[in-house]
């Protein structure tokens, strides 16, 4: 079966990364999903955005904590990418929710804690997360609505107050011992990976467990015949309307297996 096709923080080679643009240029396309990147403001709303620090508006050693939703309000979102974007506004988790939860599968990474004195902030947006998940999706597409973090007690709070959506632990070694990854397996559906870490032997192991494997950023031809062979269940790309994307796969979503696992 053929691997889904998501777009990595939306069409990012064709406009700023998660803005509106990106992600409906990237609909456009013959796509299975989108995925962004959630972090919360000062003053408690969930917004998207991927970086650490806000260096592409010359604060570089402030993070989107560090800021009240009002204050990045008033950021142009997308004049950094080309003046063809200039005056977008940040997006909120719930403005994304809204207008494309019905349309695709959406992959919701909710990033660490860009500092130590915000991470009970950023426990409390895994809360937030998969609440809004629940309240603006409808319920036939809750099951592709998949929440993913390299943090993993991120992915703990979520589970905690919503153990029946997925989850994914992002990696970033070909590890998934309990030793390693400090999480039990049973919260999980599968594991995000870069690209460059996988083989097929790490491929294997993952779906002995019943779990998927994902992984970023496929952007050429070469690097994806090489991941076709070994069998995904999620590729990213960052490049959506590549021509190699369209009409070449049959894009249909595999079954996901939630029993028990002992790895």
């Amino acid at each position: 079966m053929a691997p889904l096709i998501i777009a990595h923080r939306g069409a990012m080679t064709e406009a700023p990364e998660n803005t509106r643009p990106a992600f409906d240029k990237a609909v456009s396309y013959a796509v299975d999903g989108i995925e962004f990147d959630v972090q919360i403001t000062k003053d408690g709303c969930p917004v998207i955005f991927h970086d650490t620090t806000l260096a592409k508006f010359n604060e570089k050693l402030k993070s989107i904590s560090d800021f009240t939703f009002q204050d990045l309000s008033a950021y142009d979102w997308g004049k950094w990418f080309s003046e063809a974007f200039k005056n977008e506004k940040i997006l909120t988790l719930d403005q994304v929710l809204k207008s494309y939860g019905h349309k695709t599968r959406l992959m919701i990474e909710i990033k660490p804690s860009p500092k130590e004195e915000t991470k009970n902030l950023y426990y409390k947006l895994a809360a937030m997360v998969v609440e809004s998940i629940r309240k603006r999706i409808p319920v036939d597409q809750i099951s592709k609505m998949y929440v993913l973090s390299f943090d993993p007690e991120i992915i703990k709070s979520a589970y905690l107050n919503d153990p029946d959506l997925n989850y994914v632990l992002n990696i970033n070694a070909p590890q998934i011992d309990h030793g390693h990854v400090n999480i039990d397996p049973e919260l999980l559906c599968g594991y995000c990976i870069e690209h460059t870490q996988l083989s097929r032997q790490f491929v294997e192991h993952v779906h002995h467990y019943d779990k998927m494997i994902m992984t970023y950023s496929c952007n050429s031809e070469e690097t994806l015949r090489h991941l076709l062979d070994l069998d995904l269940d999620v590729i990213m790309t960052d490049d959506p309307g590549h021509p190699m994307w369209q009409g070449k796969f049959v894009l249909t979503a595999k079954p996901i297996n939630h029993g028990p696992v002992d790895a």
